[in-house]
């Protein structure tokens, strides 16, 4: 998460502040950036069922350390361009689509039966690294591009360090697939494309699953879509803002999170997540029209903390009732699918609000993102059972 945080800010503000590209190719370039790796989240859940996942991530880490090393090479030729900035931000990506169902099934085994508790705690220890990682991301101007790529390397080495205190887990060898035999070990392993089918098909035909990838990749359409690529023109054009704001911005953002989830560890295990869920969706509109109305700059600030405290809980919610839902030999897969629909969202969100900002100005960019949370909210709550959904490792109701 600190890796990632560096990378998601210098890429924002190579392409907005040092190279000046307009909104449509900074929406372009992150629909490039995001889009290959999107297709890589499903081989990932592939082997995410079958392999040692601690050594998965652990090569994931050391290799993710390549490509800010490369770009070194890049600034140091000054050759720096936007084949340099996908290619940079397109590896990184990939290697991360690649091991991240297998980061999320191996928390499930970590966490047994606490794992409510263990998302929220690792998603707000992530929030953490990812101020830190952001705030090393703003000192972009006082250090050096090459000097903040390094430590982008280094958090990514450390990552790997910290796996290995890791226990090896057994890969779950049995599963639902058409070649698997009952009372038998399995004769012959499917095809890489037969079981990414199987875990499509597993999550269409679970209509909760179903539902909550859905949702969530309505949401991070115009919300995570809006963070992306109006908030950066928001603070250079609206407020003539440098790197270092948009560092500190998104810094409020990420502690406003970091709250949410330790906020949340109080109240765990949660019996309706679902409600909270749908609840704040509808809580988000207040936060994107306080920024709509262009604010004073310390209001700004406020409301970038709510938004990261409103992105914390959904965030939260939503996985913790997925990975709660899913058979333990689909769960790779399953969240494969959910990151998918989450984070394909993003790119795709990013091109069109790229050419609303080009033709509407920065800040109606945000106006989508109203309108989508109420439409979520109505859709989660009278199609779906997600505001019915009970957690079954949560408190029991009376």
């Amino acid at each position: 998460m600190g890796s990632f945080s560096i990378q998601q800010l210098l890429v924002i503000w190579i392409l907005v502040g040092v190279l000046e590209q307009p909104p449509e190719t900074v929406g372009l370039v992150q629909l490039l950036i995001g889009i290959p790796g999107l297709l890589f989240m499903l081989w990932g859940g592939f082997i995410g069922d079958r392999v040692d996942g601690r050594k998965l991530l652990i090569q994931t880490h050391l290799l993710s350390a390549i490509p800010p090393l490369g770009l070194i090479i890049v600034i140091s030729y000054s050759q720096l361009g936007l084949i340099g900035v996908i290619l940079f931000a397109l590896s990184a990506n990939l290697l991360n689509s690649a091991s991240n169902p297998a980061r999320n099934t191996l928390l499930n085994m970590v966490a047994r039966s606490r794992l409510q508790y263990a998302i929220s705690l690792s998603t707000g220890i992530g929030s953490i690294a990812t101020i830190i990682g952001t705030r090393v991301a703003g000192e972009i101007e006082s250090i050096g591009l090459a000097n903040v790529l390094i430590f982008q390397a280094a958090f990514f080495i450390l990552g790997a360090v910290a796996l290995l205190g890791l226990p090896k887990y057994p890969v779950i060898k049995k599963t639902n697939d058409s070649s698997t035999t009952p009372g038998k070990d399995q004769i012959a392993a499917p095809t890489m494309l037969a079981t990414i089918k199987n875990g499509l098909l597993y999550t269409w035909r679970f209509k909760l699953a179903r539902d909550l990838v859905g949702l969530n990749f309505f949401s991070s359409f115009f919300n995570a879509g809006a963070w992306m690529v109006a908030i950066p023109f928001i603070i250079t054009r609206v407020y003539a803002g440098d790197a270092l704001l948009l560092a500190n911005i998104t810094v409020i953002f990420y502690f406003g999170s970091l709250i949410a989830n330790f906020g949340l560890l109080r109240f765990m295990p949660l019996a309706r997540p679902g409600r909270l869920y749908l609840i704040m969706q509808l809580s988000r509109i207040f936060v994107l029209l306080l920024i709509w109305i262009q604010p004073h700059i310390s209001v700004f600030w406020a409301a970038a903390a709510y938004w990261g405290f409103n992105m914390g809980v959904t965030n939260t919610t939503s996985r913790l009732m997925v990975q709660e839902i899913s058979k333990p030999e689909y769960r790779a897969r399953l969240m494969s699918v959910y990151t998918l629909g989450l984070m394909s969202a993003i790119p795709i969100g990013s091109l069109v609000l790229g050419f609303v900002i080009g033709q509407f100005g920065a800040l109606n960019a945000l106006i989508p993102g109203m309108i989508s949370s109420v439409i979520i909210f109505w859709l989660g709550f009278r199609y779906t059972s997600i505001w019915q959904y009970q957690s079954p490792t949560g408190p029991p109701e009376n």
